[in-house]
């Protein structure tokens, strides 16, 4: 039976750390590497903050062209992944906290314009991840109810029960303590409960109105 490539049996993390300082050497296939192993989740958050395919492409845009001008700055403190998940996550509030500015004003900056090219960056991504399941009532109603969530509980509640990081890959996200991370899971948990049991109960539709703070 032939051995298998050493490669194929490298930590991921371990692989994107190797891209990651081939980037920031001036390698551009590098960070084209890290494009493709990670814009699918890039783009999975992306929508669930933006839920319109076409915003959350342009917003993946952004966020790797951020990451793309400030690989640089990347120490390894954290994991790539959890880098990217802090830049994508700043991205996503930054349009949520200037919902009047236009797409447009997301385009590429001029600057690594060379490098992004005529062609989107995410260009090959998955349209609208788990829209089967939002399509169903129950399922509208309850993004309509994390949509109204503050962003600092909205984004933790993500992370943690929709893309699935651990209480300390949040905390790095976010900037703030575990403890923060599970006191501002447990009110949004709290609140979409209080939120949804209405409808749950007697077919009530989530108000158009925001989530109080805690």
């Amino acid at each position: 039976m032939p051995e298998r490539d050493p490669k194929e049996q490298r930590d991921p993390k371990e692989i994107d750390l190797e891209k990651v300082r081939d980037a920031q050497a001036g390698d551009r296939e590098a960070f084209d590497y890290l494009v493709e192993r990670h814009k699918d989740i890039v783009y999975a958050v992306a929508y669930r903050f933006a839920k319109d395919p076409d915003l959350a492409l342009d917003l993946s845009q952004n966020a790797f062209i951020r990451a793309y001008r400030g690989i640089k700055s990347f120490r390894g403190k954290s994991s790539f992944s959890t880098w990217l998940y802090r830049i994508t996550m700043n991205t996503c509030i930054d349009y949520t906290r200037k919902k009047a500015r236009s797409v447009d004003s997301l385009a590429v900056p001029e600057e690594v314009a060379e490098y992004a090219g005529s062609e989107p960056i995410v260009a090959s991504l998955p349209r609208e991840p788990g829209a089967d399941a939002l399509s169903s009532e129950l399922g509208e109603q309850i993004q309509k109810a994390i949509d109204l969530l503050p962003e600092y509980h909205k984004s933790v509640f993500v992370l943690y029960e929709i893309e699935g990081l651990s209480y300390k890959e949040i905390a790095d996200v976010v900037g703030c303590s575990i403890g923060t991370v599970m006191s501002r899971l447990h009110y949004a948990r709290k609140k979409l409960r209080a939120m949804l049991a209405p409808y749950v109960q007697g077919g009530w539709s989530v108000p158009e109105g925001g989530a109080e703070d805690a």
